[in-house]
């Protein structure tokens, strides 16, 4: 979210949380264009603190969330941080959301762990570690975008919420463990030298999934995106204990947002009344088309519900 405007178009979309990014005042003249929330300062924050405490007010009883997850802060930073982090929590934000541990761990030590939410950049790949950061008393753990379905179900420990992707800005990288920020562009999605050794299919389908990145993923179709998507893999994750499903993108437009929200409230709405993954799909294909998206599962967030699905059968 970029603006107080976008929150009541967004809640009747279907919206049942908020997140945002916001940069702490004279950060720009300490840290240049280092990021606060992993996102270059001014190109996706909600302009000021006056406008955030007007977003925290028209949610009203929706929670509203901030970003504070760059990988990481050059000197000095984390203590700025912490200070402003404790300072939108008393301006009314339900959360935090952090990668950094140094600053994860000040705002822990400081009492604000039950407001701490662990970033995907933080990569907690395990029950091992969802467990360290539950003994720091954080309340919210969301999930690196990479991991299986299988995977989450091993993941998932008691007295800890977890969030997984849903919809938008797919990688199969590990963002995490990535070597760049972006700030200088994603220079993997370029064609580029150094392929030998990789197999031939690994290539092509990396190729494809550059393409589409380029192509289709900021796209729509019937006004609905088009990128990456984990729509039809809703009821499992409901059964295995998920709890919050997040769709990316808040440097985007709100006809994008909106149409973003209304497609994954759909899916959500038809998985809580029993429809299964084939059944989303459909209703999902109706609304958007391109039914190739799906057939191709490169573009599957989670493309072991169909062998799930296949298996069963």
């Amino acid at each position: 979210m970029r603006h107080s405007i976008e929150v009541a178009p967004l809640l009747e979309a279907g919206a049942d949380e908020f997140f945002c990014g916001l940069t702490p005042p004279g950060w720009e003249s300490r840290f240049g264009k280092a990021w606060a929330s992993r996102r270059a300062p001014g190109s996706a924050d909600v302009p000021d603190a006056d406008d955030f405490e007007r977003i925290v007010a028209k949610a009203g009883s929706r929670p509203v969330y901030v970003t504070l997850n760059a990988p990481y802060y050059p000197a000095g930073a984390v203590e700025m941080l912490a200070e402003f982090g404790a300072r939108l929590l008393g301006a009314g934000a339900a959360g935090l959301i952090v990668a950094d541990t140094d600053l994860l761990l000040a705002l822990a030590e400081s009492g604000h762990g039950q407001h701490l939410h662990v970033s995907s950049l933080a990569t907690c790949i395990n029950a091992g570690s969802a467990r360290y950061y539950r003994d720091l008393g954080v309340r919210r753990i969301i999930l690196p975008r990479h991991v299986t379905l299988d995977e989450i179900g091993q993941i998932l420990i008691p007295d800890l919420e977890f969030e997984v992707f849903l919809l938008n800005d797919g990688c199969v990288f590990e963002e995490g463990l990535c070597a760049t920020t972006h700030a200088a562009g994603a220079f993997c999605t370029l064609d580029g030298e150094g392929t030998e050794g990789i197999l031939p299919a690994t290539l092509e389908r990396y190729a494809f999934w550059k393409w589409t990145l380029n192509h289709s993923g900021c796209r729509t179709g019937n006004g609905y995106p088009m990128g990456p998507c984990g729509l039809c893999a809703i009821p499992r994750l409901l059964a295995l204990g998920v709890v919050s499903f997040k769709v990316v993108g808040r440097e985007a437009s709100l006809p994008r947002k909106l149409a973003s929200v209304q497609i994954a409230a759909q899916a959500l709405r038809l998985a809580k009344q029993g429809a299964g993954p084939k059944q989303i799909q459909e209703a999902v294909v109706a609304l958007r088309g391109s039914p190739q998206m799906c057939e191709e599962r490169h573009l599957c967030y989670y493309p072991d519900i169909w062998r799930k699905e296949t298996s069963a059968c």
